[in-house]
């Protein structure tokens, strides 16, 4: 685990057609992964960011189906076709207001939880994964709702979830607060492979997410937040993408079973 050279093997980013997605798949390949394969809902956008990193010497295969169909980590594995994972950072995710209460937790700690089971055998010695939180997590839950995720949830019992938080508002979160408790059950498992699981949590980042979520947020919130933030501003994918590619890398070696904030300061600015 303290190996000065990166991990053999391939990167894989889902959500890769995303804002986010896209930089760290840039972020990892400009850190040497010269072996991508990359994960999103949709066909053609994959194929239009695989095509421009191609073109710049990297190979790169993609995987285009929905993280919460439970045959989606299947579809991921076959698609490493054999080679260990080196990296992967999972972005793929739902915002608060894209979809119901019951689907937001699916894609958000469903798919998490189902992909940590298939590709635990799949990791590279010396390999890293990264996932997807978010600083939506250190707020205040629910006592009831954040002791069910914080335990040994499984997929099946999501729909547990749901029934306790019965608003996206209150499920996403709480789908966040479960993939951070996801990390810390199973990084040993990870380390006992030779692997490093970790959770990152952007605050507010520039994305076309972010956006559309701001647009259905109360008037004046996301900036009173700002407002009170060290750094004063939303985040860009690409300062996300950096963390993220560090934290797959040789240097962050000894970082294991613990969540990143990276967010500017924005939840210690709301006093949490």
């Amino acid at each position: 685990m303290n190996q000065k050279t990166r991990a053999k093997g391939v990167a894989v980013v889902t959500g890769a057609a995303g804002s986010m997605g896209k930089a760290t798949a840039r972020a990892l390949f400009d850190a040497g992964w010269a072996d991508l394969l990359l994960c999103d809902l949709h066909q053609d956008a994959l194929e239009a960011l695989a095509a421009s990193l191609r073109s710049e010497g990297a190979t790169v295969s993609i995987y285009a189906g929905d993280v919460a169909d439970p045959a989606w980590p299947a579809g991921l594995i076959a698609g490493l076709a054999g080679r260990r994972i080196s990296a992967i950072v999972h972005m793929a995710g739902l915002g608060p207001n894209q979809g119901d209460p019951a689907r937001v937790i699916d894609v958000n700690l469903g798919g998490p939880l189902r992909l940590v089971e298939a590709i635990r055998d799949h990791m590279a010695q010396g390999s890293a994964a990264v996932l997807i939180a978010s600083n939506s997590a250190y707020f205040p839950s629910k006592p009831d709702a954040a002791a069910l995720v914080r335990g040994p949830i499984t997929a099946d019992q999501l729909a547990d979830l749901a029934a306790i938080a019965p608003t996206p508002q209150e499920a996403y979160p709480l789908s966040k607060l479960g993939v951070m408790a996801l990390v810390k059950r199973e990084a040993k498992s990870f380390g006992l492979k030779g692997a490093r699981l970790i959770s990152l949590s952007p605050g507010a980042t520039d994305t076309n997410m972010f956006q559309f979520e701001k647009a259905q947020s109360h008037a004046g919130v996301v900036d009173q937040m700002l407002d009170k933030s060290a750094i004063g501003r939303i985040g860009r994918p690409e300062e996300i993408a950096a963390v993220a590619a560090f934290l797959c890398s040789p240097a962050a070696s000894l970082i294991a079973g613990t969540d990143i904030l990276v967010d500017g300061g924005q939840v210690a600015g709301m006093g949490f």
